[in-house]
């Protein structure tokens, strides 16, 4: 059983789905989730994809088909971060049990996760001194980007800014040669068509 929850929990789709929700999902409001995500999309689907693993894992914890622990050491069950959303379908949808298991296995979760986060100790960040300082380059304005891309093209006035005070202040645009006029060729008159008589 729990070789073939390790391979469903490995297929592609469910990978891309979990890691969405772990380092990218931060909605904490239903509306604006749907907003940004419709149904179809694929965050949407990412999201159900999470939501329905983890009802399962819930259902199958739930019965004694797997032992809680050995499921919370294989995944973590982000119900914390997704009940908002969830609470807001059920809301939408009034389905009040829609994904009741997962929730049930996010609480048991969070009650063996406390203790166990107390005694881990994370590593300490490198000390400031043992790195030089380095301050990152200033980023060009858009203003300059667009001068420096294009050379010799003036920068747009701006209201309130002296043309004199600008970088690049006072670049002329080398006026352009005006184009060669096309050749037109000069028809020779028509002779007048000899009478025959």
């Amino acid at each position: 059983m729990l070789l073939r929850i390790m391979q469903i929990a490995d297929a592609p789709q469910n990978l891309d789905a979990m890691q969405y929700v772990i380092f990218q999902f931060d909605f904490k409001d239903y509306e604006q989730f749907i907003l940004e995500c419709p149904p179809g999309s694929i965050r949407f689907n990412n999201f159900l994809r999470v939501a329905v693993f983890c009802d399962n894992l819930g259902v199958l914890v739930d019965g004694g088909a797997a032992e809680p622990e050995t499921v919370f050491e294989l995944y973590p069950i982000p119900w914390t971060k997704m009940e908002p959303i969830v609470m807001g379908m059920r809301r939408e949808l009034v389905w009040p049990d829609l994904f009741d298991y997962f929730e049930k296995l996010g609480r048991q979760y969070q009650k063996w996760w406390e203790p166990k986060a107390k005694k881990i100790k994370l590593p300490e960040p490198p000390k400031a001194e043992a790195r030089p300082t380095m301050r990152p380059a200033a980023r060009p304005t858009l203003v300059q980007a667009t001068r420096l891309a294009r050379p010799g093209v003036p920068v747009a006035a701006r209201p309130g800014v002296p043309v004199a005070a600008r970088p690049g202040a006072g670049v002329v645009k080398p006026a352009a040669k005006p184009a060669p006029k096309p050749a037109v060729k000069k028809s020779k008159p028509k002779k007048a068509a000899k009478k025959k008589r």
